[in-house]
């Protein structure tokens, strides 16, 4: 419904234009397949007949809206931002920055320093079967722009939380391997795009999945205060895909990343957009929707195949895409 859409998220401009009719077209797929995908939890959840819960509903998008409309302002619904994250930020981001000077920056924080090499040594990133069991092994392995990446998602994914339990748990879990798996992918789509922008795409589809993450707890918050209320996916599913978005941008605003991905989440709100990494953005969501999709509903994986078939014509990007995503839930480790 239009309550459960930010305002103005249909109308950003951002360089890229004319629309391009494919993007459109990715824009579409990536909407629909997050709709299923959020979904997924409320299958034969029985709720109120319409005419009953309607008004309740309606509460519920109402609150959840004007809470989130306070992240980034409101420190209670703001995701607390990583101590390290500035300085880690201005290093990442200077080219002549080195891989050896990023790890001891993370050497700082030993929570940090392993949920690094926690990451590094899961299916969707190792690139060997020797562990990595430091951080120079891990500049060795993966590079300077590897651990830039590296040092996104340690940083990110952690701040998302605990799932918790019962159809919102489920949603959150699916939120958080959603962002894992997206992240990644549109990260080596833009790699081997030759763009430049591997970093940015990682960076900005992980803050997108904290913005989503956040939605998902705002909206639990409403109807855990209204215990007698089943939960609606299709509401669900509205609030998400209406305001992960901008809660992504609110949350950049103090996090002192706006300067980063905000050009890019603009460029999300235009469905025609080709700026910058939104092409890589689009299809990581496809690629990590799809994949979950694959492995929770039995989608074929010729399906899978065709589909970002649709949206990325090289088909070897789409094969080695497909075989790290697949091989990462095989695994069960994926960031």
């Amino acid at each position: 419904g239009r309550a459960a859409r930010a305002p103005g998220a249909g109308s950003w401009r951002a360089s890229g234009f004319p629309p391009d009719p494919g993007a459109a077209i990715a824009a579409t797929l990536q909407k629909d397949l997050l709709a299923a995908l959020h979904k997924l939890p409320f299958t034969g959840v029985e709720g109120q007949p319409p005419g009953v819960s309607g008004p309740a509903h309606a509460a519920v998008v109402s609150q959840s809206v004007k809470q989130l409309q306070e992240v980034g302002q409101d420190v209670r619904h703001t995701p607390r931002r990583p101590g390290l994250l500035p300085l880690l930020m201005r290093e990442v981001s200077d080219p002549d920055s080195s891989g050896a000077r990023i790890a001891r920056i993370v050497a700082q924080d030993p929570v940090l320093a392993g949920s690094l090499l926690r990451i590094a040594n899961s299916a969707l990133y190792r690139v060997q079967t020797r562990p990595v069991e430091s951080l120079e092994r891990a500049v060795a392995s993966v590079g300077t722009d590897g651990i830039r990446r590296l040092v996104a998602t340690a940083l990110v994914q952690p701040v998302m939380g605990a799932p918790g339990e019962g159809v919102f748990g489920h949603l959150a879990s699916l939120v958080w391997e959603h962002t894992g798996l997206a992240s990644a992918a549109a990260a080596e789509h833009a790699r081997r795009r030759s763009n430049g922008q591997a970093f940015v795409a990682q960076l900005t589809a992980l803050m997108l999945g904290l913005g989503t993450a956040v939605v998902v707890r705002t909206v639990r918050e409403q109807y855990l205060r209204r215990p007698s209320l089943s939960p609606d996916g299709e509401v669900v599913a509205a609030l998400l895909h209406g305001w992960s978005v901008p809660t992504a941008g609110r949350i950049a605003a103090p996090w002192e990343l706006t300067r980063q991905i905000g050009p890019t989440l603009e460029a999300l709100g235009e469905d025609g957009s080709t700026a910058g990494p939104v092409g890589s953005l689009r299809f990581g969501s496809i690629a990590a929707s799809l994949a979950l999709l694959w492995r929770d509903t039995g989608l074929e994986e010729a399906e899978v195949l065709d589909r970002l078939a649709t949206v990325e014509p090289d088909r070897e990007l789409v094969s080695a895409v497909w075989k790290r995503l697949r091989r990462s839930l095989e695994d069960g480790s994926h960031g």
